[in-house]
């Protein structure tokens, strides 16, 4: 049964998260090179915090509910989905390890060109790399467990589960407006393909770990392109942990 504390939580996903997010983008773009360090710091941080206290919340309201933790998807599933999805998972990883070791140069160009309207937010440093780790993994666990387990069971008592995964994946998208039109679509696209994910393997452990290895991927491409990595200090093919 949905309670007050649901519809709350869903409030805070799809009307606060989205221009907090905006505001916190738009200050990093704004300020001055010599804050931007500090700034993101800052960001990275405040982020991470919020995401782990909604989940805490989620999970206290859960157990004092005394719902299903397979329903918020939570629970490890050996399906042949699961199986299917970690040996592709395995494939595509050793496919992008052996690209890059081949073509550093041609990848690091590219990215410059698909990251750099996202340059400001991106980890300059390797301190800032390490923080920005922390923020993927942090996404991973918590975007997948508020996006797809709990958004999805929740939208699921008004619409069918399709549906229910195709919206949450729409607000997903929303929650990522801060990266302009291109942005919304390209994460509302990936929200679907973990909410496919998902409905496949009937647990968010696969979704969440893919999710974070996107975003670990994201960061060491940004501090290659462009920050202290881009001065080749790094040992070539090296990958994120």
């Amino acid at each position: 049964m949905i309670g007050p504390a649901d519809h709350l939580l869903v409030a805070l996903l799809v009307l606060l998260l989205p221009p907090r997010a905006w505001a916190s983008f738009r200050a990093l773009r704004l300020a001055a090179p010599e804050l931007r360090p500090r700034l993101r710091r800052r960001t990275y941080i405040a982020a991470a915090i919020s995401q782990w206290v909604l989940c805490a919340l989620l999970a206290l309201y859960w157990a004092r509910m005394r719902r299903s933790w397979g329903a918020l998807g939570v629970v490890p599933a050996l399906t042949p989905g699961a199986i299917g999805v970690a040996i592709g998972l395995v494939i595509v990883l050793a496919v992008m390890l052996s690209r890059w070791r081949s073509s550093e140069a041609a990848t690091l160009a590219a990215a410059r060109d698909r990251l750099s309207a996202l340059e400001t937010m991106l980890p300059h440093t390797r301190g800032e790399l390490a923080l920005f780790r922390a923020l993927s993994v942090t996404a991973g666990v918590c975007e997948e467990l508020l996006f797809r387990g709990f958004l999805i069971w929740y939208l699921g008592h008004y619409t069918g589960v399709i549906q229910a995964a195709l919206l949450s994946s729409l607000a997903f998208g929303v929650g990522h407006a801060y990266q302009g039109p291109r942005g919304i679509a390209v994460t509302a696209l990936l929200g679907t393909f973990f909410s496919g994910m998902y409905l496949l393997t009937g647990s968010l452990v696969l979704p969440m770990l893919i999710h974070a290895l996107m975003d670990l991927h994201a960061g060491w491409l940004g501090f290659r392109a462009f920050g202290d990595g881009a001065a080749g200090d790094a040992a070539p093919g090296a990958a994120p942990a």
